[in-house]
């Protein structure tokens, strides 16, 4: 009965051949291989006597020994599957720090991830993305390196004047080194800047630092006189005392080399008509011929009288005429 029995399964053990054993077990083999990372944490045995089995199986069926061969593959294909099944639970691979990487891929597995979207995936916290020394809840720019006097962002020069932002008096506005990076400004487009202007808001010459001047004023169509230009009586006789203005008049011609002007001589009422009309020429010849002996071109200052022609207040009074006794300065031309 016993050689009958061992007869039997040496017929069964013959019919397993070499390809079917050498397929089970390649199928074994690429299970291990897929499942590796798993089955080599979590059921590394099992993992090993499957692949040994597996081999031992394909050897034993090229030497012909079937029944040993197909006993070997059952064992490996058990043993994998068990591999397999024992390595799914989340239990297996664990996560030590509860940051949600399994401790087999985590390489800080004692630390949590902090997830700032920086090098999640490594399981690491990271406290300094960019590694400039300056914890990233301190760094107004974790992921870019910078200095702490910069609270860790780097240094821009957004302005692009070569000066960086934190030396840059105006990192916004393109301005020179000798300027600490700001522009020039002259507010009152009078050609002093600002910082060497001591009227800023006021137009006047650099002669003048920038400030208007003190005896007369400029507009489009005049230079306004503060005070009157005064002549020795009934006479074109320039009195002394009115240097001062005339002096800054040609000064201010000469701090506008464009300007035409017109000089207009004005007198009252006393006195006969004609007589009042030479007077008041003679008078702006006289300061055509002052302000040419101050350097300013001849062909820039034209002198005309008026008389008493154009009053600007009442001959009547002496209040008055001492107002229509006046010499005028027109622009021609800028």
């Amino acid at each position: 009965m016993r050689h009958c029995l061992y007869a039997f399964l040496l017929v069964l053990a013959s019919c397993v051949t070499t390809s079917t054993i050498d397929k089970r077990a390649s199928k074994v083999k690429e299970l291990c291989d897929r499942e590796h990372e798993r089955m080599e944490v979590c059921t590394p045995v099992q993992m090993a006597y499957a692949e040994a089995f597996a081999e031992f199986a394909k050897i034993e069926s090229r030497a012909g020994r079937s029944f040993t061969a197909s006993s070997a593959i059952e064992k490996a294909e058990a043993y994998g599957m068990e591999a397999y099944e024992k390595s799914r639970g989340k239990e297996c691979l664990g996560d030590f720090d509860g940051d949600g990487i399994p401790d087999l891929k985590d390489l800080c597995p004692g630390e949590a991830e902090d997830f700032d979207k920086y090098q999640d995936e490594d399981g690491c916290p990271d406290l300094d993305n960019d590694l400039d020394g300056i914890k990233d809840t301190e760094d107004a720019c974790p992921n870019e390196k910078g200095p702490l006097s910069n609270k860790g962002c780097p240094v821009k020069d957004q302005d692009g004047d070569g000066i960086p932002d934190d030396q840059d008096r105006c990192p916004f506005e393109f301005g020179p080194k000798e300027r600490q990076g700001c522009p020039l400004r002259d507010s009152d487009k009078d050609g002093v800047p600002d910082d060497e202007d001591q009227c800023p808001d006021q137009p006047g010459p650099k002669e003048n630092n920038g400030c208007p001047y003190k005896l007369i004023q400029i507009t489009d169509t005049m230079i306004v006189l503060k005070q009157k230009v005064f002549f020795a009586f009934g006479k074109a006789k320039i009195d002394p005392k009115s240097y001062p203005l005339l002096d800054e008049i040609a000064q201010a011609l000469k701090d506008h080399p464009t300007f035409v002007v017109r000089i207009e001589g004005h007198t009252d009422n006393v006195g006969s008509e004609q007589r009042n009309l030479k007077l008041s020429q003679d008078r702006a010849d006289a300061v055509r011929d002052y302000l040419i002996k101050k350097g300013i071109e001849p062909h820039r200052l034209k002198a005309i009288g008026y008389g008493e022609s154009r009053p600007i207040d009442d001959n009547s009074t002496p209040e008055g005429r001492a107002v229509n006794r006046r010499v005028e300065f027109h622009i021609e031309s800028r």
